[in-house]
């Protein structure tokens, strides 16, 4: 196992020392390519007496079931009958065998709801509030990753983003603070670059952007600049097609794509290489990574930064005359 050296860059220091595949990922037209990947032998069930399609559904979302209406849950108890060739989702018999796998794939991708990602977007700007993303700009000022004649166009660039491609302003932040010591433009590993780490070779983060034969080049441009190569590459994954995308989804969108088929929030993720040890279950780097430790490490590491920040700046101004 390679692990990469700590994201270095000449005029700063940036983030923890972390590996990235960033895959493209391959758009999935139907429930039956996206089973083609997954181990759907821990899939399968067998059909008890007294249970229902619906019941069956139910259970296999386990603790996120409350996160979906009975609506929602019907839906995908339908898409595992039409996948499973069962005629009636309202007849299953005892002993019968069924892959719920179509279940936990697209479907419960398409339906989750989280009520941060149902956030309203106002794509002007001027009064979307977005405290972590603000913070993380000034600090970014502070550091010259950002110039203070563009930090409201790199504001305005990010929320229009943040409408088109189905996420959140404040996640985005959460995510480059991890990422490159939030959005510094030159923050690379050596094969990594830029503000979300594009990566170098074929099929990956720096190809997908239009930087395929030059990846190091991502890091002659601006924040400004570097959001355009976001959009395409945000555009080529199909991020919005997981919209609205929660905090994991839009991490694991740079993380590694293909992860995302995962919907089941407790579940070890497919991620090759070492991580940012608060990506882990426990902070161990020899354990697993889910859904859940993503997030809590996210959230845990914008706080550590940018309360830093923040005492920092009140230090500042305590001392001056």
């Amino acid at each position: 196992m390679q692990i990469r050296p700590s994201i270095t860059d000449p005029s700063a220091t940036s983030g923890p020392e972390q590996t990235r595949a960033r895959e493209r990922a391959t758009p999935t037209s139907s429930f039956r390519q996206a089973l083609s990947g997954l181990k759907t032998d821990m899939q399968m069930v067998t059909v008890q007496r007294g249970d229902t399609l619906m019941g069956l559904t139910r259970r296999h979302l386990g603790e996120v079931a409350s996160e979906f209406s009975n609506s929602q849950i019907l839906e995908m108890a339908r898409t595992v009958a039409r996948e499973n060739g069962i005629d009636d989702a309202n007849r299953i018999k005892a002993g019968q065998a069924i892959n719920m796998a179509p279940m936990t794939t697209m479907a419960a991708l398409k339906l989750r709801q989280t009520a941060v990602a149902r956030v309203q977007l106002d794509v002007s700007g001027a009064s979307t509030s977005t405290p972590v993303l603000d913070k993380t700009l000034a600090r970014a000022v502070s550091k010259g990753y950002v110039s203070p004649a563009e930090q409201a166009a790199v504001r305005e660039k990010i929320i229009t983003l943040a409408a088109r491609h189905q996420f959140t302003p404040d996640d985005f932040a959460h995510m480059t603070l991890m990422e490159s010591d939030g959005m510094n433009p030159r923050a690379t590993n050596g094969s990594c670059h830029g503000i979300i780490q594009f990566c170098a070779g074929g099929n990956r983060g720096a190809a997908s952007a239009g930087y395929a034969n030059n990846p190091k080049e991502i890091l002659n441009l601006s924040v400004l600049q570097q959001l355009d190569l976001v959009d395409r590459y945000f555009a080529d994954t199909r991020l919005k097609d997981y919209g609205p995308a929660a905090l994991d989804d839009l991490y694991l969108t740079v993380l590694t794509p293909a992860a995302r088929s995962e919907t089941r929030n407790n579940a070890p993720l497919n991620i090759a290489g070492r991580q940012a040890a608060m990506l882990y279950e426990g902070r161990d780097q020899g354990g697993v990574i889910t859904r859940n430790s993503i997030v809590a490490g996210l959230k845990l590491n914008a706080r550590e930064r940018l309360n830093d920040f923040t005492s920092t700046v009140a230090r500042l101004e305590a001392s001056r005359p």
